[in-house]
């Protein structure tokens, strides 16, 4: 039984020897709050793009506490993140099995700069993605006939996190999301969008 716990206690000491812990901070930008709250999502994927967990979710969009959305929810809020989670988007979808893990990470919508923490390990390579949508964001090209609630769609920012990262880094404007909601891709960022670009100002990664 010793022998047990100490085996426990070196494998506690060897994780924490090689974790170390990073600082996310989002600042927002002209568009974080104008018309309405912004639905966001931060979240972890390996080098290979696999997900891994997520750090921060907006509870709209974790809840899907959305008004007068229809049963299949509002999936083109956050459809890459939706999807990259494996979380049904239906407001009549049963938990999923990391509701627990998401209720940590979950809260309202920030005013001001949002940041927090979370553990990676120091040996391995990450990618950070993080996703933002404002509901009825239309402009001259996104409008209430082609883009439903929508308006423009969810803006993706990612960055890769090296093994052994120390410093800081700036999250890139990568592309989009789908505008139905239909599926998880990133498409190239389109010409046409104007306010969704300007949600956020900088997210950066620190060490």
């Amino acid at each position: 039984m010793k022998k047990t716990a100490v085996l426990i206690l070196a494998s506690v000491a060897a994780a924490t020897l090689y974790a170390q812990e990073i600082k996310i901070t989002v600042e927002p930008g002209n568009y974080w709050l104008k018309e309405r709250e912004p639905q966001a999502a931060v979240w972890l994927e390996d080098e290979d793009g696999n997900y891994l967990r997520t750090l921060y979710v907006t509870k709209k969009a974790e809840k899907k506490s959305w008004f007068f959305s229809p049963k299949e929810g509002r999936p083109e809020s956050l459809p890459v993140w939706y999807h990259a989670a494996s979380y049904d988007a239906a407001k009549s979808a049963k938990p999923e099995t990391h509701q627990e893990a998401l209720d940590a990470v979950t809260s309202a919508t920030k005013k001001t700069v949002l940041s927090f923490s979370t553990q990676i390990e120091e040996d391995k390579a990450y990618v950070i993605r993080a996703e933002f949508n404002t509901s009825y964001d239309y402009n001259d090209f996104y409008t209430k006939k082609n883009s439903g609630v929508n308006g423009q769609p969810s803006v993706i920012y990612s960055e890769k996190i090296p093994a052994g990262f120390s410093g800081s880094t700036t999250l890139k404007l990568c592309g989009t999301g789908s505008l139905s909601g239909n599926d998880g891709k990133i498409y190239p960022f389109a010409k046409e969008i104007t306010t969704a670009g300007t949600i956020v100002k900088n997210i950066t990664v620190q060490k």
